[in-house]
């Protein structure tokens, strides 16, 4: 077992950060981060953990096998299995959203888009599905008019009869049709 530290950075783990020569660095893991040179305040737990990481700096990664974020990635947050699977990956596959792999269950409020309502002509998603680009559920003022995938779902918050109040995609494009709901 390898351990090293400096008045900045921490090291344990056989070739952990063995090019290392950024500041702020915490790495604990056979093999992780053996390619960081000059990143600093990186926070990498595992077995071969980042293997790719060079410059980058403000990661958290935890989990054995994680290829962690790009050589010059910066401030991503990845929770992985054992396997390397990543469960939680934020900035890491696309800037600021966080990927959740497998159930998440919230115990309290979820805010999944603080936007102000827009108006029906553009696209105020609040949540978004599977891969299908653009299916998901949607909230605006006025009647829909933008393009989402067939089977997407729009709420009205203007919406003052019943037949006003929520609206679903009927062809994939613009096309939207009315529900008629309870009062």
């Amino acid at each position: 077992m390898t351990q090293s530290s400096t008045s900045t950075d921490s090291r344990q783990g056989f070739q952990s950060g063995v090019n290392m020569s950024g500041s702020g660095n915490t790495l604990h893991g056979f093999g992780a981060a053996q390619a960081l040179t000059t990143g600093s305040n990186n926070t990498l737990i595992g077995y071969l953990n980042s293997e790719s990481l060079t410059t980058g700096s403000g990661n958290t990664v935890i989990g054995a096998n994680v290829s962690g974020p790009a050589a010059a990635g910066a401030n991503v947050v990845i929770v992985a299995d054992g396997t390397g699977q990543s469960r939680f990956d934020y900035g890491g596959t696309t800037a600021s959203v966080a990927t959740i792999t497998g159930n998440a269950a919230v115990t309290g409020t979820l805010s999944a888009n603080a936007s102000a309502v827009a108006a029906g002509s553009a696209a105020n998603p609040a949540l978004t599905f599977s891969t299908t680009a653009s299916l998901g559920l949607f909230f605006g003022s006025g009647a829909p008019s933008f393009s989402a995938a067939q089977g997407s779902l729009y709420m009205r918050t203007d919406g003052s009869t019943t037949a006003t109040r929520l609206y679903v995609n009927s062809n994939g494009t613009t096309g939207w049709v009315a529900i008629t709901t309870a009062s």
